[in-house]
């Protein structure tokens, strides 16, 4: 890895840069005074202003080392930071880091936690060099796996009873995101092909996009053993993208406390309960069975004359 500190980063709606004492009002407000933020986390709200400002004033001091990840998470629209993202336990062994992210309430469910997790995963994988970045998070946080999930961070398991907060002992989710080492002679083209997925890019709209790779289409036609022309490819990857960007609104909905259903709308059985009965008699019940003859029944020969 290629420690390079806090640098600044830019997406279409956000700055991410270092926090200054400046930030004190922006970071009580927004979240560390807030419970519901700090619901998920190992500390509890902060008392003051003057609290937090201590604890940015520390902060600054720590950018002086390269190996300091920290930012604030501007919103470029007001000028004002609205949460945090970090990276830490760096492990020059395996290349890899964990990260951390909080955003205040307001903010939340608007795609930024998003927008800024995807570009510090950027640049802590092509610019630093980190191969593998991994988070964990109570797993009652279904928002933070969710995040975790839009920008390529897969679920690897859960830890029970590993992990405190607020809430007490906790199971925790461990999500990562691993890009493949290069071994030696190996290009940087033939990673990318072994390496290859379906991957997310920005819009113009702000949003993250589903992008399908030929090499994964020319996969699903090998699954699907179909043989498409250019044209049915190109229109194939459209259609997938736009079923995963769907996918990814219909994430962005809080179901928290919404019981799941197997059904869209509530099942009903048409069909009326069976009605237990003593019977009418078996006169009736062999009314239209063939004639009786000796106690049995007379009928016609099927096999022989």
């Amino acid at each position: 890895m290629k420690h390079l500190g806090t640098q600044m980063l830019a997406t279409p709606r956000l700055t991410l840069r270092r926090f200054t004492e400046e930030d004190a009002d922006d970071m009580y407000y927004n979240w560390s005074c807030d419970p519901e933020v700090t619901k998920y986390l190992d500390w509890s709200p902060q008392e003051s202003v003057e609290a937090t400002a201590v604890h940015l004033k520390r902060w600054e001091a720590e950018y002086e080392s390269d190996t300091t990840y920290r930012w604030a998470i501007e919103l470029n629209d007001t000028e004002h930071a609205i949460g945090a993202i970090e990276a830490r336990d760096f492990d020059e062994h395996t290349s890899s880091a964990r990260i951390d992210f909080r955003v205040g309430k307001e903010f939340w469910h608007q795609g930024y936690t998003t927008e800024a997790l995807t570009e510090v995963l950027r640049f802590l994988m092509e610019d630093v060099g980190v191969c593998r970045v991994w988070a964990r998070y109570d797993v009652q946080n279904t928002n933070a796996g969710k995040v975790m999930e839009k920008c390529g961070m897969l679920r690897e398991g859960i830890l029970k009873n590993a992990g405190w907060n607020n809430t007490g002992i906790v199971d925790l989710g461990i999500s990562a995101k691993v890009v493949t080492a290069a071994e030696p002679g190996e290009s940087e083209d033939e990673i990318e092909e072994i390496s290859n997925h379906v991957m997310k890019v920005m819009g113009e709209d702000g949003k993250m996009r589903n992008v399908i790779s030929d090499e994964t289409m020319e996969y699903v036609g090998i699954l699907a053993k179909l043989e498409l022309s250019p044209e049915e490819a190109e229109a194939a990857k459209k259609d997938m993208a736009d079923m995963l960007d769907y996918i990814d609104e219909l994430n962005e909905l809080d179901t928290t406390g919404i019981e799941p259903m197997s059904h869209v709308f509530p099942v009903k059985n048409v069909f009326r309960a069976d009605v237990v009965t003593n019977g009418d008699g078996s006169a009736a019940t062999l009314a239209n069975a063939p004639v009786m003859k000796d106690g049995g029944f007379k009928v016609p020969k099927t096999i022989g004359e």
